[in-house]
């Protein structure tokens, strides 16, 4: 038996510490819970953890299966071990092990959608659907809500995109967190009740009639989820986040599967458990409970509570595997320096009383630095952005070599451009990691507002920018006069005209409040109509010039 500390010697890697060892080494048949701390090498640790149990003969590398929740993570944990196991083999510490067999590293949703892929044909689904994309499925979804005919649906205060955008969102969650009608239903009559209950106090709750509102208003739309679930069944498509709960289901009708993929994954990983949906926990206890499994997780960084995952996933470790489970902790912080983690764990102490597994305060590593943590609070987000540019161009031009590197992470998005516009003020050079700054270019900004005007004639406030913007430039006034010449083309035709009454009423009744004549198509006649038609008399020779160019670019 090679131990954690040989393996980690041979290969030339630092030592494991006591609790990393604990982990690495833990018997291979148990049920296993790590708490592991932000920066406690949990990725380094799960490889190790697979080295040795193929260096001890336990598995076979086939027999490893790692899930995690992002691609990156996949890939990073995957090409950590194969890395490893290559150096293993290269030491003949690895004597059974065949080169050409490599564990399954995936993402929860990539192993759901491999698994229901594989035995769709239980369900009576067709294994090679395809998996809509966002354009197509809020295409059908939209498709769905456009053409119903549900008499509530009337009295919603709702455009079309945004109850499309809600049907979509309602479908998700009921997906992710495995919920049937009926059980909505129940919940519904329950908390509608709530209004029927005398007010005390001082009296009417506004906020009690606004939420019985809202969740009453749950049945129509439910409608609509099914109706948008059956039509992707018979098209024979499904969406991302149905692979999860399609996989749940058939393992929850098929027992034998579950058999089946015990049998070919010995050892089990579950990455950033505290994060998993209520479909995934579900899924993940369907097969593997009562089964060798080690999830690793952190309550404290849990993230993903915006979609059904709950940090209480990893208190409930027990009762969803059915099994025995033992504890370790990793609370080694290898990335951070010691003022930092003594300011993260004053700024967590609360969240250690809440009831589960116990989560420690991080230490830090040997080599942790004493950078000081500084803490300002500034009067408005403009004072903080410069507070904070400042900060950095002290930093970044202390020395005559090369600047260091150095990151700023902010908790909502929408401040970004605040504080990116004070950095290039302070001259401090700015990458903007992600799709989310790219888009608040300007430049980006306006090749958006571009397709979503050719995508959709109801993208008003995308063509005001385009038309108000640096390449037009058409003034407020002339706007206005267009958003005039959009309400006189009501009730007319491409024309100009006017459409007789009967047919006027039908239109009304037939299309949504959102579905009308707007700036789009006001442009399209003002550009097309006659030279002396009275609509264009309201704009200058140079507008109306400059309203041609606009058309033919966008059209």
């Amino acid at each position: 038996m090679y131990s954690a500390e040989e393996i980690a010697q041979a290969l030339g890697q630092a030592t494991p510490t006591l609790e990393q060892r604990a982990v690495i080494e833990a018997p291979p048949a148990g049920v296993y819970r790590v708490i592991a701390g932000a920066g406690s090498g949990k990725t380094e640790t799960m490889a190790q953890r697979v080295i040795w149990l193929v260096a001890n003969n336990h598995v076979v590398p086939q027999e490893v299966l790692g899930l995690t929740f992002t691609r990156k993570a996949a890939g990073e944990l995957g090409q950590r071990i194969s890395r490893r196991l290559d150096q293993l083999q290269t030491k003949g510490m690895a004597a059974n092990m065949d080169e050409f067999q490599r564990p399954q590293v995936s993402t929860y949703n990539s192993f759901a959608s491999r698994l229901y892929r594989e035995h769709a044909v239980l369900l009576g689904l067709d294994p090679d659907a395809q998996v809509l994309s966002e354009a197509s499925a809020w295409s059908l979804a939209r498709s769905i809500v456009s053409s119903s005919t549900l008499p509530a649906l009337a009295s919603f205060d709702i455009s079309l995109n945004e109850l499309t955008r809600v049907v979509r969102l309602l479908a998700q969650r009921v997906a992710d967190n495995q919920v049937d009608r009926s059980e909505l239903s129940a919940f519904m009559g329950s908390f509608v009740s709530l209004a029927a209950l005398p007010a005390g106090g001082k009296g009417q709750y506004a906020d009690v009639d606004k939420w019985v509102q809202i969740v009453a208003d749950l049945e129509p739309l439910m409608d609509l989820v099914e109706q948008y679930t059956r039509a992707k069944r018979i098209r024979g498509v499904v969406e991302f986040s149905d692979q999860v709960h399609l996989a749940a289901t058939l393992v929850a009708k098929h027992p034998d599967v579950a058999t089946v993929i015990k049998q070919h994954n010995q050892a089990v990983l579950l990455d950033e458990y505290q994060d998993t949906s209520v479909s995934q926990t579900r899924l993940l206890a369907a097969l593997f409970s009562d089964h060798p499994v080690m999830a690793v997780g952190d309550p404290h960084q849990a993230i993903y509570g915006w979609r059904g995952a709950s940090s209480a996933n990893l208190t409930d470790f027990e009762h969803s595997f059915q099994a025995t489970v033992t504890t370790f902790t990793l609370s080694t912080s290898w990335r951070n320096g010691t003022h930092i983690l003594a300011g993260a764990n004053q700024v967590v102490a609360p969240l250690r009383l809440l009831p589960g597994p116990r989560v420690g305060e991080l230490v830090p590593g040997g080599d942790a630095s004493s950078e000081p943590l500084e803490v300002v609070f500034s009067e408005t987000l403009e004072n903080e952005a410069r507070d904070v540019a400042d900060w950095f161009h002290q930093r970044l031009t202390r020395s005559a070599g090369p600047p260091p590197s150095a990151a700023l992470l902010m908790r909502q998005r929408s401040h970004q451009r605040v504080f990116v516009e004070a950095l290039r003020e302070a001259g401090v050079p700015v990458h903007v990691l992600g799709i989310g700054g790219l888009l608040d270019d300007p430049a980006i900004a306006d090749i958006v507002c571009a397709l979503r005007v050719v995508a959709s004639p109801s993208a008003e406030t995308e063509l005001v920018r385009l038309l108000a913007g640096a390449r037009w430039r058409i003034g407020v006034s002339d706007l206005y006069a267009l958003s005039r010449t959009a309400r006189w083309l009501q009730g007319r035709d491409e024309y100009g005209a006017l459409l007789p009454e009967e047919t006027r009423r039908v239109v009304r009744q037939s299309v949504s409040t959102s579905d009308h004549q707007g700036l789009w198509d006001a442009l399209s006649f003002i550009v097309n109509a006659a030279s002396d038609h009275q609509q264009r008399a309201a704009f200058s020779k140079e507008t109306l010039s400059r309203f041609a160019q606009a058309y033919e670019t966008l059209h």
